[in-house]
C-alpha cells in the first residue's frame, strides 16, 4: 500500500488546507525515511519504541521544542490514519516535549508596528494600505486574507463586516473598525474591474499567500521590522490581552478552536519581565 497517497487523501477529504498538508505530509516522509535506515521491516510493523526512538533523534538535533512538537504531532495522525485503516495492530502516539522555557511573544513591539504602519500609509498604494489594517484590525491569518471575496464584506457609513473561511472550513464573521473599513473604501474606489471574486487581486490574478508575506517583507525591509502576517495576528492577540478583552472574545475574533490556544497570548514579554523589575522599590 501506498501510504503517502492514502493519508494525503485522508487529509484531503477531511478539508487540511494545502499549507497543513503539505507539513503532515514532509514530517511523515522524514520519518519514513529515518525508519527505512533503522530497520528493514515495514512501517505495518512499527511500535511504540520505534516513535520514542525518533522522538530521540530529534532532540538530539538542533531544532527548537516547537518545531519537534510539530512533527511529532504530525506523526500522531499519521499514525492514527494508519490504525484506523487497519494497518497498525496497536494505536501509536508519541508525547509531545514539555520545553522548560516559557514561550516567547512573537509578535511586534508598538514602535515597530508604528514604523511598518507609517511606511506602508506613506507609500500611498491603496492595497497594501488595506492588507495591514485588515490584518491588524481583525488578526485573519494569512490564509483567511486571500480567501476574502467582494461578496465577503459588507459595509456601512458607522459598520461593516467581514466573513473568512478559517482552519477546517470553519466561517466566521468579524466586525471591522473604521480604520479597516475607511481602507477597504479606498482601495475599492481604484480596484480594477475583474471577473475575479477575490478582493486582493494583482495582473495575474488573486494573490497568493506568498505574495502577501513578499509585499510585508518589502516594507519592513524598509523600516528595519521583521514581518509575517503570523507575527501581526499575535501581535493583535496580545494586544487585545493588555485591553483585558476576554478571552471568549479573543478566541472568536482570532477563530481557535481551543481556548488553550488563545490562552497562550497571555504570556509575559521579556518587555514585561525588565518593566516589572525595574519598577521595584523595596
Amino acid at each position: 500500500m501506498d501510504y503517502i497517497q492514502g493519508f494525503e487523501a485522508h487529509l484531503r477529504n477531511k478539508e487540511r488546507s494545502d499549507h497543513t498538508v503539505s507539513c503532515y505530509l514532509r514530517d511523515t516522509l522524514a520519518f519514513m525515511a529515518w525508519y527505512g535506515t533503522k530497520t528493514e521491516y515495514g512501517l505495518e510493523k512499527l511500535i511504540k519504541l520505534d516513535g520514542i526512538d525518533y522522538k530521540k533523534q530529534l532532540l538530539r538535533s538542533d531544532q527548537k521544542v516547537i518545531t519537534i512538537n510539530r512533527k511529532i504531532a504530525s506523526l500522531n495522525v499519521f499514525f492514527k490514519w494508519m490504525h484506523d485503516m487497519d494497518c497498525l495492530k496497536e494505536h501509536l502516539h508519541i508525547d509531545t516535549v514539555r520545553s522548560k522555557i516559557a514561550r516567547q511573544y512573537k509578535g511586534l513591539e508598538d514602535t515597530d508596528i508604528w514604523k511598518l504602519r507609517n511606511e506602508i500609509h506613506r507609500s500611498g498604494n491603496r492595497k497594501h494600505i488595506c492588507m495591514i489594517e485588515i490584518l491588524l484590525g481583525t488578526g485573519v491569518r494569512v490564509s483567511e486574507l486571500v480567501g476574502i471575496r467582494l461578496r465577503d464584506v459588507e459595509l456601512s457609513d458607522r459598520k461593516g463586516t467581514l466573513t473568512v473561511i478559517g482552519k477546517g472550513n470553519a466561517e466566521r464573521m468579524l466586525p471591522i473598525n473604521k480604520d479597516v473599513r475607511k481602507a477597504i473604501v479606498s482601495y475599492l474606489e481604484i480596484r480594477p474591474n475583474s471577473e475575479c471574486e477575490y478582493l486582493f487581486i494583482g495582473q495575474r490574478g488573486a494573490y497568493d499567500r506568498n505574495a502577501i508575506n513578499l509585499i510585508l517583507k518589502k516594507y519592513g525591509d524598509r523600516v528595519k521590522v521583521e514581518v509575517t502576517p503570523h507575527k501581526l495576528r499575535h501581535t493583535l492577540g496580545y494586544h487585545l490581552v493588555r485591553q483585558m478583552t476576554p478571552l471568549t472574545t479573543i478566541q472568536q475574533i482570532l477563530g481557535h478552536d481551543h481556548i488553550t490556544t488563545t490562552n497562550l497570548y497571555t504570556m509575559t514579554t521579556e518587555k514585561d519581565m525588565r518593566e516589572a523589575l525595574e519598577q521595584l522599590e523595596w
